[in-house]
């Protein structure tokens, strides 16, 4: 499989560049690793990124390369990541709709997950992927990431309600 030319690698980036590094920023937890991964990213669109142009959802590929290209640079570095405070990292703040508490609980309970833990929760959480499209993305079985989803579930339950300072009810 080839790359993508020079020009469209430029348009993604032109286009994409800020979304791309803030997603690498909010997983790896770090300006200069976010950095580098958006630099691979556009690397490897160059090299072999022409899945992208048949992927059914260009979005959601490129968010699945950035994330594997984050899960490979925090492999390499083997360094424990020393959690910059969320506000300093996302300038920007949470999406509309999403609420600022329930978000920050959820991205403060990825740290205490392994690299193919926070690949599933991200996948299954925060992109919307189906179990079976994590399963196949991953090279996992589908019963494997319900179990893997159910635990993660279960763990950020317990830390929402065992911090009385994080909304515990359903939104209405």
């Amino acid at each position: 499989m080839g790359g993508l030319a020079a020009s469209e690698v430029s348009d993604v980036y032109r286009r994409y560049g800020v979304v791309l590094g803030r997603r690498a920023r909010l997983f790896l937890r770090d300006d200069a690793l976010a950095q580098d991964a958006v630099q691979e990213f556009l690397t490897m669109l160059l090299r072999r990124g022409e899945g992208m142009r048949d992927a059914e959802s260009p979005w959601r590929w490129m968010c699945r390369a950035m994330d594997r290209v984050c899960l490979d640079l925090l492999r390499r570095s083997k360094r424990s990541r020393d959690a910059m405070p969320l506000d300093d990292l996302d300038r920007v703040g949470p999406a509309p709709g999403v609420d600022a508490a329930d978000r920050r609980a959820v991205l403060q309970s990825l740290e205490r997950l392994n690299e193919q833990e926070q690949a599933i929760a991200i996948g299954v959480f925060v992109d919307g992927m189906s179990q079976g499209e994590v399963a196949a993305e991953l090279g996992l079985s589908r019963v494997t990431v319900n179990k893997y989803v159910q635990r993660i579930r279960a763990e950020l339950i317990e830390q929402l309600e065992s911090n009385p300072s994080l909304p515990t009810e359903e939104p209405s």
